[in-house]
């Protein structure tokens, strides 16, 4: 979706940013979001410092809308898991640089799909 929406707006961004904290995604408050949604999939205690980065760069209802996001990705990957939904042979052609450069493949919902 990232790719996708920077693709579509001509803006610049580093999806590598994603998945690795040290990469700068191009974007405003884009460490400080890239670290909301790493929390989301890797900590089960809750962590308002995030939160409170994303608010800090660009204000209470950015972060409240980039954790709703967050959350929406991470129960839609849950419902993945749950049903054993495989990813399509297409869409590991047509995504499978990003799929690569990022990893996806080490998360337990991308195992149905190879």
């Amino acid at each position: 979706m990232l790719r996708w929406s920077a693709e579509t707006t001509g803006r610049e961004v580093d999806v590598a940013a994603v998945s690795d904290p040290s990469v700068d995604p191009l974007l405003d408050g884009g460490r400080a979001l890239a670290a909301l949604g790493r929390l989301g999939s890797t900590v089960t205690q809750p962590d308002p410092t995030a939160a409170d980065a994303v608010a800090a760069e660009l204000g209470k209802q950015a972060a409240a809308d980039a954790a709703a996001v967050a959350a929406a990705f991470e129960g839609l990957n849950r419902i993945v898991d749950g049903v054993g939904l495989p990813v399509s042979r297409a869409a590991r052609r047509d995504q499978g640089d990003i799929i690569e450069s990022l990893d996806l493949d080490m998360f337990p919902h991308a195992a149905h799909g190879a």
